[in-house]
C-alpha cells in the first residue's frame, strides 16, 4: 500500500478530480450547495472519492486507528484531510529530526498510533452538521468524542475580486484549547455536503497541514523532560502522581506494549499509557502489561534513608512492581496484595532507600501485571522540618506541616494508611489522616485516635508570654488536645467546644503561655476524640 504519495502527484490528481469535475453533470466531490446525498456510508464514500489517490494515507490510518468503523455506521460529521496534509505534516517533522542531527526517515508507522487516533478524531464530530446549520456569525462550537473543543463556520470566498462574492465554505478550527481566535488554526474545505447514508462528510482543501498544530509536539515531543517542567521534589508532598510521567513518548519517557491509551481518563490520550480517572484522584495507571515503565524527574531535597511507597490496587494475584533510581532497582520486588476491585488501593513498601541530595530518575516498573498504579513516594526516615527550616513563633504551624521522619519522629498514629480525603496531594504515605479544608483552606487533620500526635520543628524567637490557639472544629463536646514543648505540656489538656460540624472551626486559646527562645520541639497531642485540627497559632503578648 502506498502510505506517502509525492506532493507533486497529489496536486496532479487534484488539477485531474477539478477537470472531472467540469465533465460531470452529477459530481457529488467538489459542489457546495445544496447537500449531495450518496448511496454509501461515509467510509465507502471516501473509498469512491479516493480514484485519483487523493486518500489513500487516510484510508489506511482510518482502518490503523480503528476509527474507520465509525465512519461506517456512526452517525458523524467528518472534515476529511487529503493525503497531501499529512505528506506536509511528516515533510516538517522529518525536517526537524534532520535539524536535530537524526534521520530523516520517519513515515506514518514511525508515529504512534495514539498520536493518529487523538489528531484523526479532531476531524469527526458526532452528530450531523451541514453547510447550513454552520452560517452563525461566530461559528460553532463542535466538541469531539475526547471532548476536545473545534470551531466549525460557514463563511463565503472571494470572486471576480469582490469579497463575499463567491461561495460558501466551511472554515474548521482547532481551537488550541482557548477562547481566544488568534490562537486558533484553521483549515477551509475544498468541497462540502456530502450525504451521505450515515453521515456527513466535507472535504478538506489540500493545503491544510494535518495536526492543525498539533502534529509536530504529539508526534515528536521534544527529549524527556519533567511533565510540570521542573523534577519532582523528594519528599516534596509526600508522593508523585503516576501519570505525570516525563514527557518524551514511547521509548523515553515510558514504555508501553500497546500504542493507543485504553484508559477512560481521557488525560494524555497522544501517548500509550493507559490513564483512568481514579477514586482517590486525579488518575491511575491501568491495563499494565510486564515490562512496561515509566520515568521520573525528581529532584532529592536532603541526603539520607528514605522509606519508599507505592499506591496500587488489584483484585488478581502475583502483581509484581519494583522502582529504580538512575537505572538501578532500589526497593527490591514489591509483592502487591490481592483486593477487590482495580479501585480499591492500598499502600506497599519497598526496601528503604539512601538517596542523594540532587537530580535523578526515578522509574516505575512493572515486573508482573495486572494492578493499577496512582503514585509512588519517597519517605525521610530521620527528622527534618517539613520545609526544611523551622516554622517561627510568633507565628501559624499548619497542622498538616508537621517533620518528616515518620511514626515515632514526625508523628504517632494508630493508623499506618492515611485515610484522608486529601491524602492524594498531602502526605499520602503517612499516618494522619489529611483532609482538604475548603473553608478555612490548606488541610486539617481528622480521624483522630487518643495518644496520637504530630510534632514540629520550631524557632521560638522571644523569651516571652504567648497565647495559643488551637483552630478546631467539632460536633461533640467530648474532644481534647494539647501542646508540648519539648516534652513539657505548656497548655494544659484543653476541652473541645461543639462547633456544630466538622466544617465550622473555631479558636480554643490558651492564654500566658511562658515560652523560652530557641530551637524547640512543639507536639500537638489528643486526648480525646471527636474533633478536627487545622493550624495552631502562637500570639506573643
Amino acid at each position: 500500500m502506498k502510505r506517502i504519495i509525492s506532493s507533486t502527484h497529489i496536486l496532479a490528481a487534484a488539477a485531474l478530480l477539478v477537470m472531472a469535475a467540469g465533465c460531470r453533470k452529477n459530481n457529488e466531490y467538489r459542489n457546495m450547495e445544496p447537500v449531495r446525498d450518496v448511496k454509501m456510508n461515509s467510509y465507502d464514500f471516501i473509498k469512491q472519492a479516493n480514484q485519483s489517490g487523493l486518500y489513500d494515507t487516510l484510508l489506511y490510518l482510518l482502518n490503523k486507528t480503528g476509527i474507520a468503523e465509525k465512519l461506517k455506521t456512526g452517525n458523524n460529521t467528518f472534515f476529511a484531510p487529503q493525503d497531501f496534509s499529512i505528506a506536509s505534516a511528516m515533510d516538517n517533522l522529518n525536517f526537524i529530526r534532520k535539524k536535530r542531527g537524526e534521520a530523516p526517515n520517519w513515515t506514518v508507522d514511525s508515529v504512534s498510533t495514539g498520536v493518529w487516533d487523538t489528531l484523526l478524531n479532531r476531524y469527526m464530530i458526532s452528530g450531523i452538521y451541514s453547510l447550513d446549520s454552520l452560517r452563525r456569525g461566530d461559528g460553532v462550537t463542535l466538541v469531539n468524542a475526547y471532548e476536545y473543543e473545534m470551531s466549525a463556520k460557514a463563511i463565503s470566498t472571494t470572486a471576480s475580486g469582490i469579497d463575499n462574492g463567491g461561495s460558501m465554505v466551511i472554515q474548521y478550527s482547532d481551537k488550541n484549547n482557548s477562547r481566544l481566535i488568534k490562537f486558533w488554526v484553521s483549515a477551509l474545505t475544498e468541497s462540502a455536503n456530502i450525504k451521505t447514508t450515515n453521515g456527513i462528510v466535507h472535504m478538506l482543501e489540500p493545503r491544510h497541514v494535518f495536526g492543525f498544530s498539533s502534529f509536530l509536539g504529539m508526534a515528536y515531543p521534544a527529549q524527556r523532560s519533567p511533565y510540570f517542567g521542573i523534577p519532582f521534589l523528594v519528599p516534596g508532598t509526600g508522593s508523585i502522581d503516576i501519570a505525570y510521567y516525563d514527557r518524551g513518548g514511547e521509548g523515553v519517557g515510558y514504555h508501553d506494549f500497546e500504542p493507543a491509551n485504553r484508559g477512560n481518563g481521557k488525560f494524555r490520550f497522544e501517548e500509550g499509557v493507559d490513564t483512568d480517572v481514579s477514586t482517590e484522584g486525579p488518575y491511575n495507571i491501568g491495563f499494565t502489561f510486564p515490562g512496561e515503565w515509566l520515568k521520573y524527574s525528581i529532584k532529592v531535597e536532603y541526603t539520607g534513608l528514605y522509606s519508599s511507597y507505592t499506591r496500587v490496587a488489584t483484585p488478581n494475584s502475583n502483581c509484581i512492581q519494583h522502582i529504580e533510581i538512575d537505572g538501578v532497582d532500589v526497593t527490591g520486588l514489591m509483592n502487591i496484595p490481592k483486593g477487590t476491585s482495580y479501585q480499591n488501593w492500598v499502600t506497599v513498601k519497598g526496601k528503604d532507600v539512601q538517596l542523594t541530595e540532587g537530580e535523578h530518575v526515578a522509574t516505575y516498573v512493572v515486573d508482573a501485571a495486572g494492578h493499577n498504579m496512582s503514585r509512588i513516594g519517597f519517605v525521610p526516615k530521620f527528622r527534618k522540618p517539613f520545609h526544611g527550616t523551622p516554622l517561627q513563633i510568633p507565628g501559624t504551624v499548619p497542622i498538616a506541616e508537621f517533620d518528616w521522619g515518620g511514626e515515632g519522629i514526625g508523628y504517632k498514629d494508630v493508623d499506618e494508611q492515611n485515610k484522608g480525603n486529601a491524602k492524594h496531594v498531602m502526605r499520602a504515605f503517612e499516618g494522619p489522616d489529611t483532609e482538604l479544608n475548603p473553608g478555612e483552606g490548606g488541610f486539617n487533620i481528622g480521624s483522630l485516635a487518643v495518644g496520637e500526635w504530630t510534632s514540629y520543628t520550631v524557632n521560638i524567637q522571644k523569651t516571652g508570654k504567648y497565647d495559643i490557639i488551637f483552630r478546631i472544629s467539632s460536633p461533640n463536646t467530648t474532644g481534647k488536645v494539647h501542646a508540648e514543648i519539648d516534652g513539657t505540656n505548656v497548655s494544659t489538656v484543653l476541652t473541645v467546644p461543639r462547633t456544630g460540624n466538622y466544617a465550622t472551626y473555631t479558636d480554643l486559646i490558651r492564654r500566658d503561655v511562658t515560652l523560652t527562645a530557641g530551637e524547640r520541639q512543639l507536639k500537638v497531642v489528643t486526648d480525646a476524640v471527636g474533633f478536627n485540627i487545622s493550624k495552631v497559632i502562637f500570639v506573643a503578648k
